[in-house]
Parts: C-alpha cells; sequence; structure tokens
C-alpha cells in the first residue's frame, strides 16, 4: 500500500511537471513569435486571458507539487534517489519564486493597461519573456528529473500490485 501511495505522489509530480514544462515549450516556441507584435488593443486577448487561465490552472496544481516534492525527499532520505527528488523539489521552488516575484507583477501591469501605448508595452513584453525563459530552463530540468527519477525506480506496474 505505501509502494502504490508513493508512486502515485511520484505520478503526481510527474504530471504537474509535464504541464508546466509544456506550457513553457508552447510559449516559448509558438506564442513568443506572435507576442513581439501585441499592441495595447489585443493585448488581452493574446496575452491577458492565456496567463490568467494558466495561473489559475497552476495555483491548484504547483502547491499539490510542493506537498508531493517534500514526500519525495521525505521517502528517499538515505538513498540515491534523494538526489533527484531534492532537484524536484528544487525546481518548484525556483519556479514558482520566479513566476510569483518576478513575473505576476508584469502580468498584473500588462492586464491593467498599466505601459504608455505600445512603446512600453512591447519592453514589458520582453521582459516578460526573458523572466519565462527561466521558468522554460528550470520546468524542463524539473521535468527531466522527475523522468529519471520515475525511470530509475523502476517497475511501476509491479509496484501497483
Amino acid at each position: 500500500m505505501k509502494e502504490s501511495l508513493l508512486l502515485l505522489n511520484a505520478l503526481y509530480f510527474l504530471f504537474g511537471a509535464t504541464m508546466y514544462m509544456g506550457t513553457m515549450w508552447v510559449l516559448r516556441f509558438f506564442l513568443y513569435p506572435t507576442w513581439r507584435t501585441l499592441t495595447p488593443d489585443n493585448v488581452d486577448d493574446h496575452f491577458g486571458v492565456p496567463t490568467t487561465e494558466a495561473t489559475r490552472f497552476f495555483t491548484v496544481v504547483v502547491p499539490l507539487m510542493f506537498v508531493s516534492g517534500v514526500i519525495l525527499v521525505w521517502s528517499e532520505w538515505g538513498e540515491w534517489y534523494v538526489a533527484l527528488s531534492a532537484v524536484c523539489l528544487a525546481g518548484i521552488v525556483l519556479l514558482t519564486w520566479v513566476g510569483q516575484v518576478l513575473i505576476i507583477p508584469i502580468n498584473k501591469r500588462i492586464r491593467a493597461g498599466d505601459f504608455d501605448g505600445a512603446a512600453g508595452l512591447t519592453p514589458l513584453l520582453i521582459r516578460w519573456m526573458r523572466l519565462n525563459d527561466i521558468r522554460f530552463l528550470g520546468s524542463t530540468v524539473t521535468w527531466a528529473a522527475i523522468v529519471w527519477y520515475v525511470v530509475a525506480k523502476g517497475d511501476l506496474l509491479g509496484a501497483l500490485k
């Protein structure tokens, strides 16, 4: 039973890390190129709505990832797997700090129209994209760590028996 719960915990972290990394990859490769041309007239449709929805989604997923990351570290204490678990936990801490402290204030400014026309919007969006490049890299490393962890643990189906 304990093994099954620990497996579900790791799979939840894998789910969250996959969603986070996927979101960052979509931003970087598909949305960034179009966001350089946003104007005050269309920024809400193409920036405001997606960032609001992402924030709403990750406000539920990420706190549970913190709990899951702590359980990963605790359950692997004394084993070499703890290194991968620690990378997972540190990754979600870093991603959250960058998001909450550095990116969310820019989101609020852009959504509130707190910039001086297109000339003020573009630098904010560029700063936002550069900060999210940190999350792009961090989410990729976090995802790789949880995948490595799950693969290294092996026999996932056997753990459910």
